[in-house]
């Protein structure tokens, strides 16, 4: 980001005043994610949580809840924004709710990209736009920004192989709560139903739904769903999912300029390790889901070229519905097909 390169001496500098003071009257913040304990979301939010104490000299403690047992996905977005909640990481589609614009990573035009471009991007004036949005919402993202997630595939189905963008005609998907992605499986001829992550096992189990789509091996493994009947999987990198750290700005407007620093810094040290356990879980997880019995299918290219023109020539409609803003969507592909 612009501004994190100049403001971390300005953090350095912070840490070693006011602490004193704050900690004979210790902060204690709630972080809330809805994945399960283990999974890349939590290990990042204990990291981030220790990093926080030790850098406050213990001023500032964070509790972790895990497995939506404060929140569901889109609540904790809510509670944030209101100040009910402190802290949280959440994935883009969840947030885009919110803020439309953070759908862009899921427009047809990132499908294919790579990380290192998707991570280039929004360390210049398109993630600043994107946290400046998030920002309106009374929600502050650290400087350091997010880390990747892993690429997103169309479809993880149970009991239904599919083989084309054909086969997906009719198929009842559970996805992220994002009205954009919604929006483009459904000009894929897909089922889509945005469903919150605590409710798919049940769903699943049920036969609610068929399966999930627009997520990842990572959203797989994290999950063990194949234990809820998930064993196949479409192939074809299309977009790409981000972790975002949140902090509601009410919470951290209550602590020291010291302790903001702190928890600015924290997050610094996090980020990296972040996306380094992320690219160490990519590079196990489809073989993680292969050894539990579910079969990858490859889209081709030919498949993956007829499917982009199909959402492209949807793109417009789907960009105006889903109210994002249009300008910024241009630039955002402008940057990205400049690089």
């Amino acid at each position: 980001m612009k501004t994190f390169i100049k403001r971390t001496c300005t953090y350095v500098a912070l840490l070693g005043a006011g602490l004193a003071a704050g900690a004979a009257s210790a902060a204690e913040l709630r972080l809330s994610v809805e994945t399960p304990p283990g999974h890349l979301r939590n290990r990042t939010a204990e990291h981030w949580a220790e990093l926080i104490e030790q850098k406050t000299e213990g001023s500032v403690t964070v509790s972790i809840f895990p497995a939506a047992q404060l929140y569901k996905s889109a609540d904790a977005v809510r509670a944030l924004a209101s100040g009910a909640l402190d802290m949280s990481i959440q994935a883009n589609p969840t947030l885009s709710q919110f803020e439309p614009n953070l759908s862009v990573l899921s427009l047809p035009a990132f499908y294919g990209a790579s990380g290192d471009d998707v991570l280039e991007l929004l360390a210049g004036p398109v993630g600043d736009e994107l946290w400046d949005m998030v920002g309106r919402l009374n929600i502050h993202v650290p400087e350091a920004g997010p880390f990747l997630y892993a690429p997103n595939n169309t479809a993880y189905t149970a009991g239904k192989q599919i083989s084309s963008y054909e086969d997906l005609s009719g198929v009842k998907l559970a996805t992220p709560p994002s009205p954009i992605v919604v929006n483009l499986l459904k000009a894929l001829g897909a089922a889509p139903q945005a469903t919150p992550r605590s409710e798919i096992v049940l769903q699943l189990s049920q036969g609610q739904i068929d399966g999930l789509g627009a997520v990842t091996d990572l959203t797989i493994m994290g999950g063990k769903l194949w234990e809820a009947g998930i064993d196949h999987v479409f192939v074809d990198n299309a977009g790409w999912g981000i972790y975002i750290p949140l902090i509601s700005q009410r919470s951290l407007d209550k602590l020291s300029k010291a302790e903001q620093a702190a928890i600015e810094e924290a997050w610094a040290e996090t980020v990296g390790w972040a996306g380094e356990q992320s690219a160490a879980d990519r590079a196990e997880a489809r073989s993680v889901n292969e050894s539990h019995g579910i079969t990858y299918t490859e889209a081709t290219p030919e498949q993956i070229e007829s499917m982009k023109a199909t959402l492209l020539a949807a793109q417009a409609d789907i960009v105006k519905s889903g109210g994002m803003d249009a300008d910024f969507v241009e630039r955002a592909d402008a940057a990205l097909n400049g690089m």
